[in-house]
């Protein structure tokens, strides 16, 4: 009766062995496909985005599609904008419009472009270096004069801001 009992356990401990060494392999090795296919839906959403009516590409991205194509050529060349192995320019420089135009938050521009925050972010800087680079060449800007009571409301805010700098 009793060596029943410890066959019983020591079958119980190796079939639980067993389930336990199938369970690892398969997570380690077995190739795990998504139920759908992001890249493909991420492709179409861009294709539909470049490639699209002139009136999808400003409602989106408030560029018309042969600014914006201008656009990601003056940050290729002019900018130092590259692509890398994953992200075009192209798409980095709709993901920058993207955010800009409708104010959005990068998890909801990691559902649209299916890349993760952290590619968005460093994509988003990227491209923001590369505007900072060319603005000196195509933005100018107009020095600022103020007259009457904005320049006295301006001196009060001058002292109180030298009076911070010394602590």
């Amino acid at each position: 009766e009793e060596y029943k009992k410890i066959i019983l356990l020591a079958a119980a401990c190796v079939v639980h062995m067993v389930i336990g060494v199938v369970t690892w392999y398969h997570n380690s090795y077995f190739v795990k496909e998504p139920t759908c296919n992001w890249e493909l839906e991420c492709c179409s959403f861009l294709n539909h985005l470049y490639r699209g009516t002139e009136k999808d590409c400003i409602e989106q991205l408030r560029l018309s599609k042969s600014a914006f194509f201008n656009l990601c050529r003056i940050l290729q060349e002019n900018g130092g904008l590259v692509r890398t192995r994953n992200v075009p320019t192209t798409e980095a420089v709709a993901m920058f419009l993207h955010i800009l135009a409708h104010n959005l938050k990068y998890r909801v521009v990691q559902f649209s472009y299916c890349r993760s925050n952290e590619t968005i972010s460093r994509k988003f800087n990227d491209v923001l270096r590369a505007i900072m680079k060319v603005s000196k060449d195509y933005l100018n800007f107009q020095p600022c004069t103020l007259e009457g009571a904005e320049a006295n409301k301006w001196r009060w805010f001058e002292v109180s801001l030298s009076i911070v700098r010394r602590y």
